[in-house]
């Protein structure tokens, strides 16, 4: 994709999955009988949790093996790329920009979306009559294909042992909430599973969604859906009719069966009005009555047990203060130069590794925690963070310049869309306004950093990050006074940062202000001498000072067993790049600054 003048998208990278995930030959998805397919259940562990995973493993194992487990359209760990688009990846699009709606991301739009969901129905069936039910269904366990077709990837599905309550309480069927054991998935529960994933794509958000199983069982007891109060879009007139029944609180007013329910889909997509058996909303029955008594009772119990977890668990507000510090670790990642790493991002990643589980639906804490991953190297990570805070907050640009920064470290160029995205959003917090800058600058867009950190510098005068920052780009941009200027704030509000004396000397070096170079670099050396990234600029501003053997001092001090620095180069403003870590193109290594000297 590339940006054009008009701030949207014009797409040159769809989903992209290549031919060879599944099979080529592959046929449509059809509805023979399981009996086709050779059942994977003997020799297996008596487990059932352990037995769910290898008969899962096997039958992806035979997609590409077997015609009839193609129809299955299972597609293993090994053949998926984080970069690929997922389900997750399309409905945040359309949420953040719904302009561009289900056309631009399928050829046939909302045609094409319930043709894909009718298959997913057969595959999900097929898998029921194997043995191996699927509780419940992730838009990001379902993979969009560069053709159209949807694959499941098998990895990501989830068994009836593997449910977090809290995690998933949107997603799975009300009498797996209140059940007071662990029964088997029965196929209504699954074509409710299927139906909260469309909702999702039509509406943007499950029909019930809260941070927590407390939370989304008082939105049940509320008894009002998201859809209920909107429009369906594109003049589908059965749809509603369909997720009413397919989302009923009452499993009997359901589709009976994942076929079925494939085939209502398909009538909806061919403009009928189809409707289960019973016909009804299931919001007056009084066996939806009685769900309504037990889900009430699961409320209060539920806030019992999440009283007590959070009490043990403490406050998470010295959580929240640490994460939040994690972004404006100096300096912020520009592209090209070094992994934007960070000793204390890799501290607070340990340290708050497991207990950011407890807090998954938190999406200020999961953009923060993202950002700490990002710092501490754990790419992966900070894009799984970044997509769970994007879930509720889809127009926030934080999440987005995070997976787009995470995707480019990790070599995928297509990450600039994502940053692109980001930065085309309206900031509603510091944290977005931090966001954007952190995007500009990793891009290289100095000026439209700087014109951010005009703001934020009004906003918090006191804050020193903003002025390092400020005056980075102020530099970088050529405006070398104003950078003076910007410097010296910073130094008056944190005058022991090693950071700072590097900025400092550099820009008395662009003013041409050698012997003060000296001095701040002579005085610093405990400050400089604090990790390998500023002694090897230590080292550079040494070598352009025509001082070879204290630059070569330097250079050694900078070395460990991570980076030798070896093929670096070197470009104006004291930025570096690193052989193998520009994907996107950076223009010829300048020359040394031709400085002339002035008097002092």
């Amino acid at each position: 994709m590339k940006k054009d003048d008009g701030d949207e998208f014009t797409s040159t990278s769809e989903p992209s999955v290549s031919d060879s995930a599944i099979c080529p030959e592959s046929p449509a998805l059809g509805e023979s009988s399981s009996s086709d397919l050779p059942n994977p259940a003997s020799h297996l562990s008596p487990d059932p949790k352990i037995r769910w995973g290898q008969q899962l493993r096997i039958l992806t194992e035979r997609s590409c093996e077997s015609l009839h487990d193609q129809d299955l359209r299972l597609i293993s760990e090994g053949d998926f790329h984080p970069s690929m688009m997922t389900l997750q990846d399309g409905i945040a699009l359309t949420r953040s920009r719904p302009e561009r709606n289900w056309d631009v991301l399928l050829i046939g739009g909302f045609h094409t979306l319930l043709s894909q969901f009718a298959h997913l129905a057969r595959a999900f069936g097929r898998l029921q009559e194997l043995g191996v039910p699927i509780a419940v269904i992730e838009p990001d366990s379902i993979l969009m294909g560069s053709d159209g077709e949807f694959l499941i990837l098998s990895h990501r599905l989830k068994s009836r042992p593997d449910l977090d309550l809290d995690q998933f309480a949107s997603r799975i069927a009300p009498e797996i909430l209140l059940a007071s054991h662990e029964a088997e998935v029965q196929e209504s529960q699954v074509v409710y599973g299927l139906a909260v994933l469309l909702h999702e794509c039509v509406f943007g958000s499950p029909p019930w969604s809260g941070r927590d199983a407390t939370a989304v069982a008082d939105r049940l007891l509320s008894g009002n859906s998201v859809m209920e109060s909107s429009e369906i879009p594109l003049g589908l007139p059965g749809l509603k009719g369909l997720l009413r029944d397919a989302l009923s609180l009452d499993p009997n007013k359901r589709p009976s069966t994942l076929r079925g329910f494939a085939r209502m889909l398909e009538a909806v997509r061919d403009g009928e009005r189809p409707r289960s058996g019973s016909g009804g909303s299931g919001f007056s029955s009084s066996h939806s009555g009685k769900l309504r008594l037990g889900l009430f009772a699961a409320l209060i119990v539920l806030a019992t047990v999440l009283g007590r977890f959070l009490s043990s668990d403490g406050d998470f507000s010295e959580m929240t203060g640490d994460l939040e510090k994690a972004m404006l670790m100096r300096p912020l990642p520009v592209h090209g130069e070094e992994k934007p790493l960070a000793d204390h991002a890799t501290r607070w990643f340990q340290r708050f590794e497991q207990k950011i589980h407890g807090v998954v639906g938190n999406s200020n804490i999961q953009r923060q925690f993202a950002w700490v991953c990002l710092r501490a190297g754990e790419f992966d990570r900070a894009r799984e963070a970044a997509r769970r805070a994007s879930r509720s907050q889809p127009v926030s640009p934080g999440p987005w310049i995070i997976l787009g920064i995470a995707g480019l470290e990790m070599g995928d160029s297509g990450g600039r869309i994502e940053i692109e995205n980001g930065l085309g959003l309206e900031c509603t917090d510091s944290f977005d306004q931090w966001s954007q800058v952190a995007g500009h600058m990793y891009l290289l867009q100095n000026r439209e950093a700087l014109e951010l950190l005009h703001v934020l510098a009004v906003q918090s005068p006191k804050d020193p990050d903003v002025w390092f920052h400020r005056a980075i780009c102020e530099l970088r941009t050529g405006q070398v006074s104003a950078a003076r200027l910007s410097v010296d704030r910073y130094m008056a509000l944190n005058p022991l940062d090693g950071w700072g004396d590097w900025l400092h000397a550099e820009i008395a070096f662009a003013e041409g202000r050698m012997r003060t170079t000296e001095k701040i670099l002579e005085s610093a050396q405990l400050r400089l001498n604090l990790n390998q990234a500023l002694a090897i600029r230590t080292s550079s501003l040494w070598a352009r000072l025509g001082r070879d053997r204290t630059a070569l001092e330097w250079q050694k001090r900078s070395r460990d067993t991570h980076e030798t620095w070896e093929n670096l180069e070197w470009r104006k403003g004291g930025r570096l790049v690193l052989p193998g870590r520009s994907v996107l193109f950076l223009g010829p290594p300048g020359p040394p600054e031709k400085i002339q000297n002035t008097p002092e």
